[in-house]
């Protein structure tokens, strides 16, 4: 365990001009391009914040709603719900639905993490098909590395990436960015201080969530975002075999679900 110095400030940039992603683009490809062309200056140890959305559009994330057709249950809890049934097909789909009111559907999706909805949403998604719906990327923590690895490739910087999203919290209102995917980051930091009675204390603390928390104030929501924005001048510790379950806590330490 070791102590983190904690930094004095921290510096967060939006990398501007970050084309409408389309299935098949090349993230790591894209960002890089437009760092050059703005003339920023990135360096080993930032943390690139990468919005969800993004993700799934280049891994070709998204779906038809008018080719998803509901089951009796979707129905049901569309009806408990008042959601879109089709929106609710592919909530069964993709995660366990935990608890459910008029208001909220809360759910465990594959990748373990407990939000709302399944991080299933419909906002800047409309197609020339018709509406659509935007998934979870498959493996998050896998395209985190593929951005990380093309960005070291073409620039020659160490950095971490961090996938993040906008999730709905159980028993909480509103949304706040946690992170979903990690590259080159440790996910929780362990560290040792002494509190102002100088008692030795050994928080852990989920640092991924809280860069992505920040990032999510530059990156706005609708037609002012920018899904990517560089941290400059957090203390982290590297780790090249970080995942996001490494923030989950298992079943038997936490609250029991009926």
């Amino acid at each position: 365990m070791r102590k983190m110095v904690k930094p004095e400030s921290i510096a967060l940039y939006v990398i501007k001009n970050i084309p409408l992603i389309r299935a098949g683009d090349n993230l790591g490809v894209i960002i890089a391009n437009c760092i050059q062309k703005q003339d920023m200056l990135i360096l080993d140890r930032d943390i690139l914040v990468i919005a969800q959305k993004v993700v799934s559009r280049a891994e070709n994330r998204m779906v038809l709603l008018s080719k998803v057709i509901p089951s009796q249950e979707a129905n049901y809890l569309a009806s408990k719900t008042r959601r879109d049934p089709r929106l609710c097909q592919l909530i069964l789909d993709h995660s366990r639905v935990l608890y459910c009111n008029d208001k909220a559907i809360i759910t465990q999706d594959r990748l373990g993490i407990v939000s709302t909805s399944a991080g299933i949403d419909r906002s800047n998604s409309d197609s020339p098909e018709g509406e659509i719906a935007i998934l979870l990327p498959e493996n998050p923590d896998l395209s985190a590395r593929r951005v990380r690895d093309k960005i070291k490739e073409i620039m020659d910087v160490n950095v971490a990436v961090i996938i993040s999203d906008s999730l709905g919290r159980p028993w909480r209102e509103g949304s706040v960015g946690m992170a979903i995917g990690l590259a080159g980051i440790k996910a929780i930091e362990a560290t040792e201080k002494r509190d102002l009675s100088g008692r030795v204390i050994h928080p852990e603390i989920a640092l991924v969530d809280r860069v992505a928390a920040a990032a999510s104030i530059l990156m706005g929501e609708a037609d002012e975002g920018y899904p990517v924005i560089i941290v400059r001048g957090i203390n982290y510790t590297p780790s090249d075999t970080v995942k996001i379950r490494d923030l989950l806590r298992p079943a038997e330490e936490d609250q029991v679900w009926e």
